[in-house]
């Protein structure tokens, strides 16, 4: 018998209704979360990003990559932290797979997607979505766990049935090669790394059609070259267990029309080096180009071509040819990417302020998933861009419990604070650690440890590559009013009332959190164990089906847990910061009810 983990009953300790009621009454707290005003953070320099397209102060995305000898389980490590305006939700269900007639095609679709103001997304809602094109359908695709965010379901990628993972972050590039993505513009290109329904986005593509991460840079640079690249440039972060690779893409300018006898997007992909550790966090990362070691790279053909046509490359000076000086040229350091660089090999000594800083480097020690988790809840804790040590926070010497990295931005304005961007923001709609296990079962290959929201204020929930279906109260939130049926709003009312008394609150969000995520993480030696006895004693078929419901039924078990868990650590930060004034009429801090048992 394996330990498994099963919701438990609890007697509800706070009076939910009349409380939560109250609250929201008095304090706007619904107002607060929906349409959320991001602090006025220093922007991380985005010196590449092409004109007019500059991000807000918290947009932006980051990954993290960890070769299969650099981590401690011998396994790559994808991250991905989606970060989005004010107002942006997630969802996360499972696409099922498909198989398709000979000869069948898939639309493209275009819709606008990019509304920042509640009126603007009401009224996009009513856009019909325009068929830019289409592309030859493939026979059968693969069912994945479709990620989706912002106001439209756009899809973010995810992983699928055979533990290929992948997420992005936006890089920009020259202004010559920008794209708009507007179907009455003369560009007749239409491939964003994110579509409004599914399969229109590259990576729901290379979700649904590729087994390997090798296999997906060639599907994804086949797509762009046929059909073109639009908007700014886009890196891309596939992981498979045996690789994991850093691809970018950049538009060829609005003039090109598909069947002009040129591709339609200029691509590099860099396999991160088995033994290191990669970062992207909104700009090029891609240096000098050795296409000779087809083990470590690959690109569009005219990779070379492009930059000496517009002189942004010149062979005959000798000079080696460098990607990100070519198609992304950088000014200004970048200290999300010094962050995590630095985090996992301090021993390098490596300069905050540099403008250029290693592709990858090797960790001084072999990195975990913990590790990785630790990364993503940062905010320069021990060293001078912390804002919570800001004079500002301190009353007669000691520090205020409202000193919160995250915010309210009101707060930050009040005090003439401005903190730097950092890798973890409180404008993530969702964060992921995707370890994935060549060597094991599919069902099981790949676990993507998930989470609502801000990394620092959720909870890493497992989901493997097996599981056939989620629970529908993950799927796509009410965005008009909060809805306790729904699990998103769990994790966005507890990440928002943990700011009241940040110094304090966050004491009880981790007391919550992370015993839940221990369990977790003791278990997954277990069910490993348990599917492969499965693939041991039957056939194959008959071992997967088997291993997928165990699977399934784990995954919905932990998350509809961890959910229920959440509700009360929201009731309990509610109560106890907004009603309470005498700390011993509070009950005990609740705890996800996990219930490992052998």
């Amino acid at each position: 018998m394996r330990r498994v983990i099963r919701p438990m009953t609890r007697r509800s300790t706070l009076a939910i209704s009349l409380v939560l009621a109250l609250a929201l009454l008095l304090t706007g707290a619904m107002v607060a979360i929906t349409h959320y005003s991001a602090p006025a953070q220093q922007a991380a320099p985005q010196d590449n990003l092409t004109a007019g397209r500059t991000l807000l102060p918290f947009e932006g995305c980051t990954n993290i990559m960890v070769g299969k000898n650099a981590s401690d389980s011998g396994a790559t490590i994808g991250t991905y932290s989606c970060d989005g305006p004010p107002g942006a939700n997630a969802s996360i269900h499972v696409e099922p797979a498909q198989s398709f007639k000979l000869g069948s095609r898939l639309d493209i679709t275009y819709r606008h997607w990019q509304p920042y103001t509640w009126e603007e997304y009401l009224a996009s809602l009513e856009d019909k979505p325009v068929v830019l094109g289409s592309i030859p359908q493939v026979r059968h695709n693969y069912r994945y766990v479709s990620l989706m965010a912002w106001y439209d379901d756009l899809r973010f990628g995810g992983i699928n049935e055979y533990g290929l993972t992948v997420g992005e972050t936006t890089i920009g590039g020259r202004d010559e090669l920008y794209v708009p993505r507007n179907p009455l513009t003369e560009s007749k290109a239409f491939f964003v790394y994110a579509g409004n329904t599914k399969e229109n986005g590259l990576m729901t593509l290379a979700l649904a059609r590729a087994k390997t991460a090798r296999e997906a840079v060639k599907i994804i640079g086949e797509l762009v070259e046929v059909y073109g690249f639009v908007e700014a440039g886009e890196h891309i972060t596939l992981s498979d267990g045996e690789e994991i690779w850093a691809m970018e893409i950049f538009g060829v300018g609005p003039g090109w029309v598909p069947g002009s006898g040129t591709p339609g997007a200029v691509w590099c992909a860099q396999r991160i080096p088995d033994g290191h550790v990669g970062v992207s966090a909104n700009r090029s990362r891609i240096g000098e180009v050795d296409l000779a070691d087809t083990d470590h790279f690959m690109a569009s053909p005219n990779i070379f071509s492009l930059a000496q046509e517009h002189g942004w490359w010149d062979p005959s000076s000798g000079a080696p040819f460098n990607w990100h000086e070519a198609y992304a040229p950088r000014t200004k350091p970048n200290l999300r990417e010094w962050q995590v660089l630095n985090a996992v090999a301090p021993s390098l000594g490596l300069d905050p302020n540099a403008v250029n800083l290693p592709f990858t480097v090797k960790p001084d020690h072999p990195v975990s998933v913990e590790d990785i988790m630790a990364i993503h809840r940062d905010h320069y804790v021990g060293t001078e861009y912390d804002v919570t040590e800001n004079p500002a926070f301190y009353v007669d010497g000691v520090k205020s419990p409202m000193a919160c990295p995250w915010g309210p931005a009101e707060l930050f304005k009040l005090l003439g604070v401005t903190p730097k961007r950092s890798v973890g923001t409180p404008t993530s709609v969702f964060t992921y650690i995707s370890e994935v296990k060549s060597w094991l079962p599919d069902p099981i290959k790949g676990c993507m440890w998930f989470g609502f929201g801000l990394a620092d204020t959720t909870c890493y929930v497992p989901v493997y590559s097996g599981v056939t279906s989620l629970p529908e109260s993950w799927d796509r939130p009410d965005m008009t009013r909060l809805n306790r049926s729904q699990a998103y709003w769990a994790f966005a009312l507890a990440d928002t009332l943990s700011r009241i008394r940040y110094q304090e609150a966050i004491d009880d969000v981790r007391g919550v959190r992370d015993p839940a995520e221990s369990v977790f993480l003791q278990e997954q030696g277990d069910i490993e164990v348990t599917v492969q006895d499965l693939y041991a004693q039957k056939n194959q078929t008959a071992a997967r089906n088997d291993a997928e419901k165990l699977i399934t039924r784990y995954v919905n078990e932990c998350m509809t847990a961890v959910a229920a868990g959440y509700w009360q650590l929201s009731d309990y930060l509610l109560f106890k910061y907004y009603y309470s004034s005498d700390p011993d009429t509070m009950d005990d801090r609740p705890a996800i009810a996990v219930s490992p048992r052998l």
